[in-house]
């Protein structure tokens, strides 16, 4: 009894799948790096990250969102554009009050520490948005350089 040939077509088609899916996160990626690049050039763009959980604004109506996509910080403020849906936000870097750490978000535990940006808003109320950022040491002390220790 020779398996071999099966074996081989085995083989072959979990590599084939895991090479399929790597292929695939590598062209999500360039996609969202593509995205923050046009919007705001290579020069301007500070720091940036893929991959990042955006919770929603704590005025928003409705249970922290799950929302995955890339965050980018500039001279100007800080930006978020979803992966999949239109989604975006941008918090000009003059509007950025605090920064806090936090493991509840609009009344609901998210089992994991976020990083709350507060702000004002556009019509002058207090808001805050939640992320969850990989690295996100490296995120506060640059927005905190920027935008928080300049008075």
């Amino acid at each position: 009894m020779n398996l071999t040939g099966e074996q081989n077509l085995d083989t072959l088609l979990i590599g084939g799948g895991f090479v399929a899916i790597v292929l695939a996160i590598a062209f999500v990626r360039n996609r969202e790096s593509a995205r923050l690049l046009n919007r705001f050039g290579k020069d301007a763009i500070m720091l940036s990250a893929l991959g990042v959980y955006y919770h929603g604004r704590k005025s928003e109506p409705g249970v922290p969102l799950r929302s995955v996509g890339a965050l980018a910080l500039t001279q100007e403020g800080l930006y978020y554009r979803a992966r999949y849906l239109s989604r975006e936000l941008w918090i000009p870097g003059a509007r950025i009050s605090s920064l806090s750490v936090a493991s509840e978000f609009k009344g609901k535990n998210m089992y994991e520490n976020i990083v709350l940006i507060h702000f004002v808003d556009e019509a002058g109320a207090h808001d805050s948005a939640g992320f969850k950022i990989p690295h996100p040491e490296r995120w506060s002390s640059a927005i905190r350089t920027l935008f928080l220790d300049q008075n």
